[in-house]
């Protein structure tokens, strides 16, 4: 009998063993880092890119998450941006999106991971770009300024970055890229 329950155990054991693993969350520097925001920081570069996590997991607006990490990034999710996937913001980007709001503001929750734009980088977000470049710094682009200068190519066409934010001349709006202003209307 004895040698039966033995047996018993050791079959239990190999199928835990050889079970194919899952995603998990995982506990980095004494902070749990989970669900959507663990595969999104695993899957662009985990602690190598990022760093550890320095904070839990915290609650942000509408009913998202965030968690901030070693290396001036933080991870957002929301359910219903880009799908309920988590994207990086990080940087002089993120600073100046958290200027605006963060996800409270008109911009709202991260769509995009950084990314290479032109000759500087960019976030999409629910209400338009942030995009970074050396001659401009940090600075949105949204609404039907955002549309033109899109369809010119965004920060790799026609226009290229921008070098400040939107401003009122007379009854219009406008806003200065590296080549050149769009208006609206």
């Amino acid at each position: 009998m004895r040698l039966a329950s033995v047996a018993i155990v050791a079959a239990m054991a190999s199928l835990v063993m050889f079970a194919p693993s899952a995603q998990a969350d995982r506990l980095i520097n004494g902070h749990l880092v989970g669900g959507k925001i663990e595969q999104a920081y695993a899957s662009t570069g985990g602690f190598f890119k990022w760093g550890v996590p320095t904070g839990p997991e915290r609650a942000a607006a509408k009913r998202g998450r965030f968690q901030t990490f070693s290396r001036d990034t933080s991870f957002y999710w929301h359910p219903a941006a880009d799908g309920g996937t988590a994207h990086q913001v990080g940087g002089a980007i993120r600073s100046r999106w958290q200027k605006a709001g963060a996800e409270r503001g008109a911009l709202g929750y991260p769509v995009t991971n950084e990314y290479r734009s032109g000759s500087g980088r960019s976030n999409d977000f629910q209400g338009g770009v942030v995009t970074w470049s050396k001659t401009g710094g940090a600075q949105i682009v949204w609404g039907q300024i955002r549309q033109k200068w899109e369809d010119t190519g965004g920060a790799g066409g026609y226009f290229g970055v921008p070098l400040g934010g939107e401003y009122r001349t007379g009854g219009r709006f406008a806003q200065d890229f590296l080549n050149g202003t769009i208006f609206w209307p």
